[in-house]
């Protein structure tokens, strides 16, 4: 009912032009023709009929292309831009019949359905694009590591002194950015990826703290970590990753005092705690401090700031199903707090 009552609205036009007509002709017929005006009657009835059954006709189809147009949409909205290039080329939006349509609405069929072709085609090409650039960047990635592991032998067999600490240190920050390179290349195949099992979270830690070893050296920052072990559902490569971006972040804005750990075991839940006693958070940065490119106050006093590490955290945490909190006070630190889900035969009923 809701499509018939929209197609006499679209046709109240010629609705109105058809009654003014009749009345026009029976009012001009009966001036002259009184003795008549029965005959003029059925005319007019004749054509009543005539005009409701063209319009009938005409309401069928136009149901039965808004349908079709609300099937389309619903489509759309499910499956989005691959369900876009079937529909052009089954012929969905506009029926093969042209002869259903006028002049104009066969011109808006065709540009219809240039448009959808050239955004397809279009689509295609920047989508071909990004898959040499991802390929260039995946290639460029794992060639990289070949010099820094042959570095890092050589730094091993001269290990003396200060400066070859501060260079394991650089050689370290570029095996990291590499790493993270590979990562962002990585993250919209990601749930291909994930392979999620027990693991015990101090275990997991632990490796990290030794991976940064040379960091917390470097700098002179201890380092404190509970023995207290509980066992987390996670994927051990994706969860020591953002790990690790949440650690450099707190040895990079701390420069003295320590980088603490917390773990506290929940009914469903592992929350684990890293704190550290850096220069903290501003209170209006913090909202924000997981966006793609967003550097905040911190990054703006470190010029090497990306604003990455913490969006691709983000991004895996929310595949692992694991929540972030923030607790910061500028000039004395900041607590991430992660809530970890807990293995089901852990779970206490």
């Amino acid at each position: 009912m809701k499509i018939w009552i929209q197609f006499l609205r679209e046709k109240k036009t010629a609705i109105l032009l058809y009654i003014v007509t009749v009345l026009l002709f029976l009012i001009t017929g009966s001036l002259y023709h009184v003795e008549n005006l029965y005959k003029l009657l059925y005319a007019t009835l004749l054509t009543f009929a005539i005009w409701c059954t063209v319009g009938v006709v005409q309401g069928i189809r136009y149901a039965d292309r808004y349908r079709k147009l609300e099937a389309v949409k619903q489509k759309l909205e499910t499956y989005g831009e691959p369900a876009l290039n079937e529909i052009v080329s089954s012929g969905e939006v506009f029926p093969n019949d042209v002869n259903s349509f006028d002049g104009a609405e066969q011109q808006l069929e065709q540009l219809f359905i240039q448009a959808s072709q050239c955004w397809i085609k279009e689509r295609q090409n920047e989508e071909e694009k990004a898959a040499e650039r991802r390929d260039y960047y995946l290639m460029w990635t794992h060639q990289i590591k070949t010099p820094i592991s042959a570095l890092k032998l050589l730094l091993e067999k001269n290990s003396d002194g200060r400066d070859s600490f501060l260079m394991r240190e650089e050689l370290f920050k570029i095996e990291q950015y590499a790493e993270m390179v590979l990562t962002f290349q990585r993250l919209d195949s990601i749930a291909s990826d994930l392979v999620l099992q027990e693991y015990e979270i101090i275990s997991l830690v632990r490796q990290v703290v030794r991976k940064y070893s040379v960091l917390f050296i470097n700098k002179g920052l201890g380092v404190e970590v509970p023995d207290e072990d509980v066992k987390i559902l996670t994927d051990q490569k994706w969860f020591s990753f953002c790990l690790e971006q949440l650690l450099s972040n707190s040895i990079k804005y701390t420069e003295n005092g320590s980088i603490r750990f917390e773990v506290e075991n929940r009914e469903e839940t592992v929350s684990l705690t890293i704190a550290d006693t850096g220069m903290g958070i501003r209170a209006e940065d913090i909202p924000r401090i997981f966006e793609k490119g967003f550097t905040g106050y911190n990054g703006r006093l470190d010029k090497r700031s990306s604003g990455i590490g913490l969006y691709l955290c983000r991004r895996v945490f929310d595949r692992l199903g694991i929540t972030v909190s923030v607790e910061s006070e500028v000039g004395k630190g900041t607590r991430m707090t992660l809530i970890i889900p807990k293995p089901k035969e852990s779970v206490r009923v």
